[in-house]
């Protein structure tokens, strides 16, 4: 009897063999496809498993051998590509095959709801129709009775229309209504104006890249406000016009109200969005329309990358650089290396953009595996800012602004324009100290110092997220002569408004904005205002956002991203000033940056100010060559966090010992040590770090002590995890 090789999702680096259901002959079987779902009993529950493959035979007694429940998909829903990569994933990021197979489907799926079952609409039953007038006595329900009495609508319209999800579950409950789904109609591209005109080097990109043919990996380099986002819309303008699809990657919700607009202006409703703000239904549908063809672009976030295609015809990766594409936990894979897997499995072109590229991508390019199109001015002939380095040592600072920061600002907003004031650091002050004793209020399942939040009267650890309210009186010696150390932009905020009573002051963190529709809302607001604002905000606003009426951005604190350990820190640094000083000047009037120091002399700020940022990224490659980190080199990290630091120093200290007598001898291991950041949200957190080479046979070890580690005894409590590329050292 054949036997199903399926994966579930459970960290479990291995398939399990089922036999077939009972309801299903051998013809059925023999025509079973990779990536199919299967519902199959896992110990006591009823799992989404899916599909890898079918065996003549098992190693298990066919006795011992449970049988799956169902087979939910009559054909596979991933394309033979799709499965492709997310096998190869899995073996490169050594990560369990279950989860990996499961990330490429939307939530609904994976709970083995149909594909035709994402119920997106609303219909009256039988009973609804026939219902006398006056037999419900909620007027909102009677309404909606009316409103379905002619034809069925989807959840979002009745929502605009003021019927609220209880209205509807009411119905459904009584037995008057009941979901349905209303199908999509086929979409033909909008009819949109004129395009804009394209200078000589856009002109020559778009000529390029849409000429490539089969698997072309290409990097767009092209300063801030260059116009690298027209390229991206012609050159997918060329795609759908040779009848295939285009998937654009962003690496942050925050980027795809604004994008998303800008595409829907060109290309009207044939265009989707996929990220984890929207509803589970929402994104199944966005899903199904993509892999039946009937979505021509697909504008997601980092797991976008797993939707499947009819036709995939180009692959965009905006902002290439951006350390969000790079998944911290769980399946630590990175979105733009993946990208570039898949876009030559599907032998298609992909596209890097990024005004900033990463060192691995200048690599690449240097090396002769990727294209490079540059666009060296700005599109709408602006010039590039010119900046100014403040020393603010010994100034009196107010809330971290200097007063010659603060001179520039009354005299931006007296011409009527825009300041943009960067603080990458959130709350009030970032340590609460007793000025009488010295105590410090710390997180007490981390290690690190909890954050004044003043607005709500509490203090928040930014790691656990754990919250306490703001003590009355010091708990060491019964002080309460509070002191707030530092500054973040709550606290920058409240300065300003005392500072300038009668301006409008947009703050823009993670505290304020807690979804894409409201950073919309606030840019919009930005964008409309005609007399001058304020805008003050953390990483945020460095991410593409394009705002014509900021000529002076202040960069309020870089001090502390100096003296990071992180062998990327000085990459991250050039690439966030650049970005940042590309948010003004982007209009008519021209643009200044003034940057706050106390180290004015630091060769990374003349390197910014002076260089092209090719040249200092060549600079940082030279050095990065020397010492044999990537890209020229590799990083495998292995951690373990444990209530019982000494659990997870053995646990480590035992890999480390299976790894030594495998390595060869070009390879380092570093560890076990705590991780910088060694306690958090309660456990204790060691690293192994191990450097090697570039070489395609690492991954053998990878495996082998990934094997290795899943034989190790070690206490329930204690979990483990390899990260391949690490981005975050903390």
């Amino acid at each position: 009897m054949p036997i199903l090789r399926i994966a579930v999702a459970k960290p479990l680096r291995t398939t399990f063999d089922y036999l077939p259901p009972l309801d299903c002959d051998d013809a059925s079987i023999a025509k079973l496809q990779a990536g199919t779902r299967v519902e199959v009993p896992f110990g006591r529950a009823q799992l989404v498993g899916i599909l890898v493959s079918r065996a003549p035979e098992s190693e298990v007694n066919q006795t011992k051998l449970k049988r799956a429940t169902r087979i939910i998909d009559p054909i596979s829903l991933l394309p033979k590509p799709l499965f492709e990569l997310c096998l190869w994933a899995s073996q490169y990021y050594a990560h369990p095959i279950g989860e990996v197979l499961t990330l490429a489907f939307p939530p609904l799926l994976r709970k083995g709801v149909e594909t035709n079952a994402p119920h997106n609409a609303i219909k009256l039953t039988p009973e609804g129709h026939l219902a006398p007038q006056g037999i419900l006595r909620s007027p909102k329900q009677a309404a909606l009775i009316e409103r379905l009495q002619s034809h069925e609508a989807t959840r979002s319209a009745l929502k605009a229309e003021g019927f609220s999800s209880g209205i509807i579950k009411a119905l459904i409950d009584k037995g008057l209504a009941m979901p349905c789904r209303i199908e999509d109609t086929e979409f033909s591209p909008s009819e949109s104006g004129p395009q804009p005109t394209l200078n000589s080097q856009q002109q020559f990109a778009v000529a390029q890249l849409s000429q490539q043919t089969g698997f072309k990996a290409s990097l767009l380099y092209g300063i801030t406000g260059s116009g690298k986002t027209e390229v991206y819309l012609q050159t997918i303008a060329n795609t759908i016009a040779s009848g295939a699809q285009a998937m654009v990657l962003v690496p942050e919700i925050a980027l795809t109200p604004q994008t998303a607009a800008r595409f829907q202006g060109r290309f009207g409703a044939t265009v989707g969005v996929l990220h984890s703000g929207l509803t589970e239904t929402q994104r199944a549908r966005e899903w199904e329309r993509a892999r039946t063809g009937k979505l021509q672009v697909l504008l997601g976030t980092r797991s976008a990358l797993f939707t499947p295609f009819q036709k995939l015809g180009l692959i965009v990766v905006d902002e290439e650089h951006d350390s969000a594409y790079k998944q911290q936990d769980g399946f630590r894979y990175h979105a733009r290396d993946l990208a570039v897997k898949r876009a030559q499995i599907e032998q298609c072109p992909i596209v890097l953009g990024s005004a900033t590229p990463s060192l691995e991508t200048i690599s690449n390019v240097n090396i002769g595996r990727f294209e490079q199109y540059t666009l060296s001015t700005r599109a709408k002939a602006a010039s590039l800012p010119s900046w100014q380095i403040i020393d603010v040592r010994q100034q009196r600072l107010e809330a971290g602004l200097s007063q010659t920061l603060l001179d520039a600002c009354h005299d931006t907003l007296g011409k009527g324009e825009q300041a943009l004031l960067f603080l990458n650091r959130r709350g009030f002050a970032h340590t609460l100290l007793c000025h009488d004793c010295g105590w410090v209020a710390e997180c007490d399942n981390c290690d690190s110092r909890m954050v004044i939040h003043k607005r709500h009267n509490r203090l928040r650890c930014h790691h656990c997220q754990a919250q306490k309210p703001l003590p009355k009186t010091c708990p060491s010696c019964h002080s309460s002569h509070w002191q707030g150390v530092g500054y973040g932009t709550e606290r920058a905020e409240l300065a300003l408004q005392s500072l300038f009573p009668h301006t409008p002051i947009h703050r823009i963190d993670s505290d304020t904005v807690g979804s894409a529709s409201q950073l919309d809302h606030i840019l919009d607001a930005i964008n409309a205002n005609q007399t001058g604002c304020l805008i003050l905000g953390t990483q945020m606003l460095a991410k593409g956002h394009d705002l014509a009426k900021v000529t002076l951005v202040g960069i309020v604190d870089t001090d502390a991203l100096l003296f990071s350990s992180d062998f990327r820190a000085e990459e991250r640094l050039g690439q966030l000033l650049t970005q940042v000083s590309g948010r003004s000047g982007r209009g008519d009037s021209p643009g200044t940056v003034m940057l706050q120091t106390h180290h004015p002399d630091a060769e990374i700020f003349h390197q910014v100010i002076h260089q092209d940022y090719m040249e200092t990224a060549s600079s940082l490659l030279h050095a990065r060559h020397q010492t044999g980190l990537p890209p020229f080199g590799q990083i495998v990290m292995l951690h373990a966090d444990s209530k019982d630091p000494s659990e997870a120093e053995r646990f480590l200290n035992s890999a480390r010992h299976t790894l030594t007598s495998s390595l060869p001898k070009n390879h380092v291991l570093i560890g076990p040590l705590p991780a910088p950041l060694s306690k958090r949200a309660g456990k204790f957190r060691y690293q192994l770090t191990w450097l090697a080479p570039h070489e395609k046979n690492l991954h053998r070890f990878v495996h082998v002590i990934a094997d290795t580690l899943t034989r190790l005894p070690h206490k329930s409590e204690l979990s483990w995890a390899i990260d391949i590329d690490p981005h975050d050292f903390l």
